[in-house]
C-alpha cells in the first residue's frame, strides 16, 4: 500500500484584505480572527485529509483482495474488475465520498516479480488498484477553515497491490519442498527462481551453488547448522530466508486428483488436463484385450475411464506394439498384498518385465493419458513417459516405483514445454535414479523421495523439476535445478499465497 496526501498550491487570500488603508483596527482584528481560525484548520484540515485517506487505504486494499481472488479463480478480466468496483463502492460509496477512480486506468491486471519486487510483462498474478480525491476525479478533498490561508483542498492517493503466487521470493512453480529434511549433498547448484523449502530442516553439507534469485527456507534457521554461510555453500546468504509455511497434507491432495480423474462428471482440474490431449484414432485393441466391448469401444470419447486388470493392460502394450492408446484415463485395480504380476504392472521393462511377448529392446510409449492404478509401478529403460499423470494409491513399505536407467520422461529436450510435462504422484515413498526427474516431471509422494546417485561422475541437469514429499528428499551430489514456466495445471499441491505487496517504483 502507498499513499500521499498533497495540500494545493496556497493563494494569498488575506494579502488583498490586508493590503487596504481603511479601518486598521478592523483590520487587526480580523486578521486575529484569521490566525485563529489558520490555527484550528491546522488541526482540523490534515486531520480529515488523513481521515479520507485512511478510508482509502481500506476501500484499495479491500478491491485489489478481491479482484486477485477472482484473478486466480480463473474468471474473466471483466467479471473481475465488476467485482473490484463493487468492493470499492461498498467501501467509499460514491454518495458518500464521491469519485475515487477511473475505471480503466485505475484497476489495472499485472505481474509482480518477487525476487526483483517489481512489476514487469507476463501474465498477470496481482491485481492494482489505485484510488484517489484529486483534480483528476473532480472530488479532492476540500480544505475548511485553512482555506484563509489559501488552502484549498487536499489531494489524497491509496494504492494497493495483491498478489498471488508462490510464497517467499520465488516465482516459479518448481521447486523442492518436504515436511521432513530435505537434504542436497554437495556440489549441487541452485538456478534463478527455483526453491528449496523444508519444514524440519535443509542440511546442506558443503559446497551446493545457490543463483541470483534462487532461495531456501525453513521455519527456524538455526535448524541450517551454521552452513547458511557462503563459505559453505556459495550464494546461499541472499537466498536464505526463515519461512513457516503450511504445506498442504500429500495424501488429501493425491486422493483428490484420484477422484477427480476416475470421475465421469466434467471438472475444471480434468478438463484443463485433456486439453492439450489427442485420442488415439485406432481404439480397437481395447477390444482385442478385452478390456471393452465394441458397443463400449464407440461410446470412448477424450477423458473416458477405461478398467483393465494388471495382464490386460500388458497385454495392450503388446497389441499396440508398445504404444498405449492416449486420450483415456486407465484405472488397474491390483490385488493388495503380496508381490507378481497381479500386484505391479511395467513400462518399458526391465529385469523382470512382465510383457514379456515384445523384444527385450522394444520401447513402451505413454503418452497423453491418465494411469491411475493401486499397482506398484516399474517403469523400465525402454520406457518414454509424455504429457501424462501416473497416480499409484498402493500403499507399501518399500518404494512403488521402480525405476531403470535409460528411462525418458517428460522433456528429454529441456525445452520447459509444460505440454510434455508428467506427474508422477504416489501415496507411498519413492526411490529414482537420477536421470528419471531429469526435464518437466513432478513428483508428488505422500512419503520419502529418494534420488539414487548418478552412475557416473557427469552432473544431472533438471529443467522444471518439482518435488513435493510428505516426508523427507534426499538429493545426492552433482545436480542442477532450473526453474521453467509457472505451473497453473492444478496436479501440483496449492504451495501458492494471497498477500499484498509493495513493488518498487
Amino acid at each position: 500500500m502507498t499513499q500521499t496526501i498533497r495540500a494545493s498550491a496556497p493563494k494569498s487570500v488575506t494579502r488583498d484584505f490586508l493590503a487596504s488603508q481603511a479601518g486598521n483596527t478592523t483590520a487587526l482584528s480580523l486578521f486575529g480572527i484569521a490566525i485563529c481560525c489558520m490555527i484550528g484548520g491546522l488541526a482540523i484540515d490534515p486531520s480529515n485529509a488523513f481521515s479520507q485517506k485512511e478510508r482509502l487505504n481500506l476501500a484499495a486494499d479491500a478491491a485489489a483482495q478481491v479482484g486477485i481472488v477472482a484473478l486466480s479463480s480463473g474468471e474473466s478480466p471483466a467479471d473481475v474488475r465488476a467485482k473490484v468496483l463493487t468492493s470499492i463502492e461498498q467501501n467509499a460509496p460514491l454518495s458518500k465520498v464521491g469519485r475515487t477512480t477511473n475505471e480503466l486506468n485505475d484497476i489495472q491486471f499485472v505481474r509482480f516479480d518477487p525476487s526483483s519486487r517489481s512489476l514487469t510483462s507476463g501474465s498477470a498474478n496481482a491485481v492494482k488498484v489505485t484510488l484517489h480525491r484529486d483534480e483528476s476525479v473532480s472530488n479532492p478533498v476540500r480544505a475548511t477553515l485553512l482555506r484563509l490561508a489559501g488552502v484549498e483542498h487536499f489531494e489524497v492517493r491509496a494504492v494497493s497491490v495483491a498478489h498471488y503466487g508462490q510464497p517467499g521470493r520465488c516465482d516459479s512453480s518448481d521447486g523442492i519442498y518436504g515436511k521432513g529434511q530435505v537434504t542436497l549433498t554437495s556440489g549441487n547448484w541452485i538456478g534463478p527462481r527455483y526453491c528449496v523449502h523444508s519444514q524440519t530442516a535443509v542440511w546442506l553439507p558443503q559446497q551446493n551453488t545457490f543463483a541470483p534469485s534462487s532461495g531456501v527456507s525453513m521455519p527456524n534457521l538455526a535448524a541450517c547448522k551454521g552452513k547458511c554461510v557462503d563459505s559453505a555453500n556459495p550464494g546461499i546468504e541472499a537466498a536464505v530466508f526463515q519461512m513457516n509455511l503450511n504445506l498442504p497434507k500429500v495424501s488429501d491432495h493425491i486422493a483428490s486428483v484420484t477422484q477427480t480423474m476416475l470421475s465421469s462428471e466434467a471438472s475444471p482440474l480434468k478438463t484443463a488436463f485433456f486439453a492439450n490431449k489427442t485420442l488415439a484414432a485406432d481404439l480397437a485393441p481395447l477390444t482385442t484385450a478385452k478390456i471393452i466391448t465394441k458397443s463400449q469401444e464407440k461410446a470412448l470419447v477424450k477423458g473416458s475411464v477405461v478398467t483393465p486388470t494388471p495382464s490386460q493392460f500388458n497385454d495392450l502394450m503388446y497389441n499396440t506394439g508398445g504404444k498405449l492408446p492416449g486420450g483415456l484415463v486407465y484405472h488397474v485395480d491390483c490385488r493388495d498384498k503380496g508381490n507378481g504380476p497381479t500386484t505391479s504392472i511395467s513400462i518399458g521393462g526391465s529385469a523382470n518385465r512382465k510383457n514379456s511377448a515384445l523384444p527385450p529392446n522394444a520401447t513402451e510409449v505413454v503418452r497423453d493419458v491418465a494411469l491411475v492404478t493401486d499397482c506398484a509401478i516399474d517403469v523400465g529403460q525402454y520406457a518414454r513417459i509424455d504429457n501424462s499423470l501416473i497416480v499409484t494409491t498402493r500403499l507399501s513399505s518399500s518404494s512403488v516405483l521402480n525405476t531403470d536407467e535409460g528411462a525418458v520422461v517428460g522433456d528429454p529436450l529441456k525445452n520447459c514445454d509444460l505440454n510434455r510435462k508428467v506427474y508422477i504422484l504416489t501415496m507411498s515413498g519413492i526411490s529414482v535414479n537420477s536421470n528419471f526427474t531429469a526435464s518437466n516431471v513432478a513428483l508428488v509422494v505422500n512419503g520419502d523421495i529418494n534420488v539414487a546417485a548418478n552412475s557416473s561422475s557427469t552432473e544431472v541437469e533438471h529443467r522444471g523439476t518439482s518435488m513435493h514429499a510428505e516426508g523427507s528428499i534426499q538429493i545426492p551430489s552433482s545436480h542442477t535445478f532450473n526453474a521453467c514456466s509457472e505451473d497453473t495445471s492444478g496436479l501440483l499441491p496449492n504451495l501458492r499465497t494471497f498477500k499484498f505487496v509493495m513493488p518498487k517504483a
